[in-house]
């Protein structure tokens, strides 16, 4: 895990020394966009963080799942303790006694 950490926070660092070095190179690499000319490299920025949410959602949408998984899984295994309880209950089992000896 402290691998993927370290991987995935070098990755992050890559786009952002692009994106800067990108901006810094190049100040006139301008798109015209609806809400007027925007540099590419901000809109490398915006769809890499996009990209990031995007994979956000997927990993909390996992993790709900597999809380629910667990959940019902406990549970069941709660019914199913339970009901071995009540037959255990329902029948006992008897201890054999010895007579030769008394107590246990």
């Amino acid at each position: 895990m402290k691998l993927l950490s370290s991987l995935a926070f070098a990755v992050v660092l890559g786009v952002v020394a692009f994106t800067w070095g990108l901006y810094v190179l190049e100040p006139n690499l301008l798109l015209g966009t609806p809400w007027g000319p925007v540099h590419v490299a901000l809109l490398v920025l915006a769809s890499f963080s996009l990209g990031l949410l995007v994979m956000g959602l997927y990993v909390l949408s996992g993790w709900v799942n597999a809380q629910t998984a667990l959940y019902r899984r406990s549970r069941e295994l709660k019914q199913v303790r339970e009901e071995l309880q009540a037959l255990k209950r329902q029948h006992p089992e008897e201890i054999p006694v010895i007579p030769d000896r008394s107590g246990q």
